[in-house]
């Protein structure tokens, strides 16, 4: 409202942990991309999620491919950081896993309302 002009790209935190169902929905109905950073929570506790190791062995993959697969099939455009090219090649992964609508319903059972990663809320953080 603030300029007439709808964004093309919404950047926002979102990860298993902490999905934004509502902001997602609100993106879809206005056209806008959702675009996650933090996708992997940054590599808190998600990578021994229970939930999320069960699903990695059952599609032969790491834990990140599986989040970057969930960002996929959310139609969310994940922006994870890699340095290493072991990283990159588990992130790359995601590619060849596509998840069931019941591993979708049990990362889902992983939203927090706490999910938010520490010190991380744009509205009092700024990063430059």
């Amino acid at each position: 409202t603030e300029t007439g002009v709808t964004p093309a790209v919404n950047q926002i935190e979102l990860h298993p942990y902490f999905p934004q169902a509502e902001q997602r929905a609100y993106d879809t109905a206005h056209g806008i991309v959702t675009q996650a950073w933090s996708p992997l929570g940054r590599a808190n506790s998600l990578f021994t999620e229970p939930v999320l190791t069960e699903i990695a062995a059952a599609h032969g993959v790491g834990v990140p491919a599986v989040i970057l697969a969930w960002h996929a099939r959310l139609g969310v455009l994940p922006i994870p950081k890699a340095s290493s090219p072991d990283r990159q090649r588990q992130n790359l992964a995601a590619l060849e896993v596509t998840l069931t609508d019941a591993e979708m319903d049990a990362v889902a059972t992983l939203a927090r309302p706490d999910g938010r990663n520490k010190g991380q809320d744009p509205a009092v953080v700024e990063q430059l």
